[in-house]
């Protein structure tokens, strides 16, 4: 079984420029594989942009490597 991976240590997750702002920025999934991919995953079900990602994750994440953050 693969190791589960929150989305906020996923190296797929990453900013997204069409979403979000300067000063409010939007983070999306990046993975193909993961039933998440370009999903917001600091947007709550309401549609509240929230500073930080939220999201459970899944086992398709892969964990930052140092330095990559």
């Amino acid at each position: 079984m693969a190791k589960h991976i929150r989305c906020a240590q996923c190296r797929f997750a990453r900013r997204d420029l069409n979403a979000g702002s300067r000063q409010s920025p939007a983070f999306e999934c990046g993975n193909r594989n993961s039933e998440y991919y370009k999903a917001l995953l600091n947007i709550t079900r309401k549609g509240e942009r929230l500073p930080w990602i939220t999201w459970k994750g899944c086992a398709c994440g892969e964990p930052v490597e140092r330095g990559e953050a």
